[in-house]
Parts: structure tokens; C-alpha cells; sequence
């Protein structure tokens, strides 16, 4: 597939085996998954490596292995109005052994620029396969991996050597770029079947299907195949990211606070509660109530 303009992009794995070995980190770093529970039937979810899917995966893979999540990051940033309209696309990577606190905080430098996506021309077409093939330029490595062969053997930031996989675990990204990696129509879930425009609090709608939708990958469509995805609104085309191993393209989703709290729970809340408000003819009594409370102290309020 043709990639619009020149791509810049960085041996990941050796961006990945400085963050392993990264003095600063080696007291922050995790390899093995852990249980941690305050009660029989009460888990605690904390790091990376104590939710579940650190222990689906570590049970797929040669004993002795270690995991080591590959966390990517991208947005398509706009840069100026007066020279061309410039955009850059930017591609972030991170794993998530380091723990979280660090991984979160800028001043510790734990992501590393791996890759800039060209920018498509107005009016381009195949855009997204176009995305597709540059992203999967530059993590090329990841998706020859053998999982099934002795792994990696790689020195960490705590002195040992270990047999690590490197796998693709998460990916943190807007809306308009989950709807482009999970390759679904725009405006529906890139997770689940739920319908276009459906209320919230549904939860009849079973996930969406990574190894269903493998078919495709296998040149196994027929047109119920192809009607049946199209009814899902998954396009019916080879999605790249089916073929990394141990990747569920649908799962690598991960909600963050300005998109999926705040542009999402909260909008759609507020939405909601205008409306209540609205159809029992209370919303000035609500605004007067509201407008009455004092305001914080050193709290500011942004005009946009």
C-alpha cells in the first residue's frame, strides 16, 4: 500500500530495550503478574501486571517468558494555518512494566518518539490503509514475532537477563483513531456490537469478534462473511493488526480522562440531564442552585 510523503521511524526494539535497562526505572519495574486481593472474592487493580490480561497472556506463552506490554500513543496534531495548514503525525511508545505513576509523568521521559506518519493531501483516498501500512512499517518487529521460539533475551534494569516477548497491548488514542485501527464505520463502538445512537447502560451486545474477524486475514471471506461484518460494521477488509500475535485489536482500546471521561461520560451525562431537566421544567431552578455555590478558592475557569 502506498504511504503518502516519507516516513520517519526508529528500531523499536531497541527503544524497548532502553526503557528495560533505563537506571532511573530500576526500581519501577515490573515482570512477573501478581494477584493482589483485600478480601476472598475482592481483587485489587493496580499495575499492569495485576489485571487479567497480563495472566491470559503469560499462559500462552513458553514457561519462563516474560512479558513485556508494548503501550503505543498517536494524534494527528495540527501545527499551523499560515504555512500549507502543517500536520504531524506522531507515534508514541511506552510498555508497561514501568509502573504507572512514572510511565504517567513527563518529566521521567518513559515514551519515546518512535515514528512520524505522513499526513495525507486533502482529498486522498485509502487513507486508512494508508495509516495502516506506515504503522505497520514501523512495528514490523512486533508482528514477526515467534511466540512460540525462546523470545528475546534481553538484560533488564535490575541486573537479570530475561526472555522477553514484546507484545502490542494497548494503544492510547481518540475516537477518530479507534474507529481507523479497529477499521469500523464511524460512529459506532470500536469494542462491541452495540448499535449506532443506542442509550447508554446497554449490555447485551456481545464484544466484538478478533478471531471471527481473522476469516478475512485468512482469505476465507464468503459474501455471509462479508454481510454479517458489514451488519457489525466492521469493514471487511485485512485489518494488519490481526496478525500480531496475542493481539486482540479490539482490546487495545484504553480509556484516558479527556476523551473518554470527560468528551465522553460526562458529555453524554450532562446531555442527559439537561434534557431531565428540561422536560420537567425545572432547568432555571437547577442554574439558579448552581450559580449560588461559592466558588472554589484559586480555582480557574477557561473561556474555551
Amino acid at each position: 500500500m502506498h504511504i503518502f510523503g516519507t516516513l520517519y521511524y526508529k528500531d523499536i526494539f531497541k527503544c524497548i530495550l532502553f526503557l528495560l535497562t533505563h537506571l532511573p526505572f530500576q526500581a519501577h519495574l515490573d515482570f512477573d503478574p501478581v494477584r493482589l486481593a483485600y478480601s476472598e472474592s475482592g481483587r485489587i487493580y493496580s499495575e499492569m501486571n495485576t489485571g487479567k490480561w497480563w495472566w491470559d497472556t503469560q499462559d500462552q506463552l513458553p514457561a519462563g517468558a516474560t512479558i513485556v506490554p508494548v503501550i503505543c500513543a498517536s494524534e494527528k496534531t495540527h501545527l499551523n494555518n499560515f504555512s500549507g495548514d502543517l500536520h504531524a503525525w506522531p507515534l508514541y511508545l511506552t510498555i508497561g512494566n514501568i509502573w504507572k505513576d512514572i510511565r504517567c509523568t513527563p518529566e521521567t521521559r518513559a515514551w519515546i518518539l518512535v515514528g512520524l506518519i505522513p499526513c495525507p493531501p486533502k482529498g486522498a483516498k485509502n487513507t486508512d490503509e494508508a495509516w495502516h501500512s506506515a504503522v505497520g512499517t514501523v512495528l514490523s518487529l512486533l508482528r514477526n514475532l515467534d511466540i512460540t521460539g525462546p523470545g528475546l533475551k534481553w538484560d533488564c534494569g535490575d541486573g537479570f537477563q530475561r526472555q522477553c516477548y514484546p507484545l502490542l497491548a494497548a494503544w492510547v488514542r481518540d475516537y477518530l483513531e479507534q474507529v481507523m485501527v479497529a477499521q469500523v464505520s464511524y460512529g459506532l463502538c470500536p469494542m462491541c456490537e452495540i448499535p449506532k445512537g443506542a442509550p447508554m447502560g446497554h449490555s447485551i451486545f456481545q464484544p466484538l469478534d478478533n478471531k471471527r474477524d481473522l476469516h478475512v486475514d485468512l482469505e476465507l471471506l464468503d459474501e455471509t462473511t462479508i454481510d454479517v461484518l458489514r451488519t457489525l460494521g466492521v469493514h471487511p477488509i485485512c485489518n494488519q493488526f490481526w496478525q500480531y500475535p496475542l493481539c486482540n485489536v479490539y482490546r487495545l482500546w484504553q480509556p484516558d480522562e479527556l476523551h473518554q471521561l470527560l468528551l465522553g461520560l460526562v458529555k453524554d451525562l450532562l446531555h442527559w440531564l439537561l434534557k431531565y431537566l428540561k422536560a420537567r421544567n425545572v432547568k432555571d431552578q437547577f442554574d439558579n442552585q448552581f450559580t449560588s455555590v461559592p466558588q472554589y478558592p484559586g480555582l480557574q475557569c477557561f473561556s474555551k
